[in-house]
C-alpha cells in the first residue's frame, strides 16, 4: 500500500493529486510546510522529509512553520532530525508558533518570520494516568523533556535556561519584533 500524504483537514478529496503535485514540487525547491498540530505523525512526516532532502545534498531545506499547538514529544523528535541532518535548515515562522513548536523554530541556525508572525512561548499542558510509580516516572521524564525544551530556547536566543523557564511557564506572547530582540528570529521578513 502506497503511503498517504499527510495533508490539513480542509483539503478536499478531489484536490489529493494537485496537493501531491504540489508537495512534489515544494520538494524539489528543498521546501517543507509544518501547518497545524505538530503531533508524532506530522514530526515523522517531516523528519522523513528532512532525511530525504539530506541525503540528496548539502543546499539549504527551507521549512515553513505555523503550528499553534504542539505535542512535546514530536517537537523534541523533530529538533533531533534538524541536529542530525548536514543540510542547514531555514526556517520561516508565520501564523502563530506556540509552546513545543518554538524548539523546532530555535534548531535551525538561520530563523526567520513574517512580522504579523506571534509567538508564544509556554510549558505544554499534560494528562497522564496509571499507577503512582507509572507517574512518577511520567513526571521525571517529562521534566527532562522541558529541560531539554528550555535548553533548545536558550541556545539558540543566548539567554539562561532559567530566564526562558520563567518565561515558559506562565506563558509569554511576542510579536515577531519582540522575539526578534529575544533573539528567536534573526531576520524579520516584510518590513
Amino acid at each position: 500500500m502506497e503511503p498517504q500524504p499527510i495533508l490539513p483537514s480542509w483539503y478536499e478529496p478531489t484536490s489529493i493529486n494537485l496537493e501531491r503535485e504540489l508537495a512534489d514540487r515544494l520538494l524539489a525547491q528543498r521546501t517543507i510546510l509544518v501547518d497545524g498540530r505538530l503531533d508524532e505523525l506530522l514530526a515523522s512526516h517531516v523528519a522523513a522529509q528532512l532525511l530525504l532532502l539530506d541525503a540528496r545534498s548539502n543546499d539549504p531545506i527551507v521549512l515553513h512553520l505555523s503550528s499553534a499547538d504542539s505535542e512535546l514529544d514530536a517537537a523534541l523528535a523533530l529538533v533531533g532530525a534538524i541536529d542530525l541532518i548536514s543540510a542547514p535548515v531555514h526556517v520561516v515562522a508565520r501564523g502563530t508558533v506556540r509552546g513545543p513548536a518554538i524548539a523546532v523554530l530555535a534548531a535551525a541556525a538561520q530563523r526567520e518570520a513574517h512580522r504579523h508572525t506571534m509567538f508564544v512561548l509556554s510549558t505544554p499542558k499534560v494528562t497522564a494516568d496509571g499507577t503512582a510509580d507509572q507517574l512518577a516516572a511520567f513526571a521525571d521524564e517529562h521534566e527532562r523533556q522541558l529541560a531539554r525544551l528550555r535548553d533548545v530556547i536558550a541556545h539558540a536566543t543566548g539567554r539562561s535556561a532559567d530566564e526562558v523557564a520563567a518565561d515558559l511557564d506562565p506563558g509569554r506572547v511576542l510579536s515577531a519584533q519582540e522575539a526578534k530582540d529575544y533573539g528567536l528570529i534573526t531576520q524579520l521578513l516584510g518590513s
